[in-house]
């Protein structure tokens, strides 16, 4: 994750579906909606009196807030709802 010009520590990932799985690009899709759609209402930003708090391409995932608070609240959000869906 980088903000500004700080760049995170390496996160090691320990679970999930292998890279190649027939079965990986939907259940990443149907994964990513829950979650995602369960954010919809925190703050972001405003485009054409729109609110926009991530843009999603493929498997690449771009979360967006005006400030380093607000983000900082977005990705607290998306964690509850990540440990709320392996439940």
């Amino acid at each position: 994750m980088r903000i500004e010009i700080k760049t995170s520590t390496f996160q090691d990932i320990k679970r999930g579906v292998r890279q190649g799985c027939v079965l990986s690009p939907d259940l990443f899709s149907l994964y990513s909606e829950i979650i995602m759609r369960n954010l919809e209402n925190h703050p972001g930003i405003k485009v054409g009196g729109q609110n926009i708090n991530n843009l999603r391409y493929a498997d690449d995932i771009l979360l967006i807030a005006e400030n380093k608070e607000d983000l900082q609240k977005l990705l607290r959000r998306k964690q509850k709802e990540r440990i709320r869906t392996e439940q």
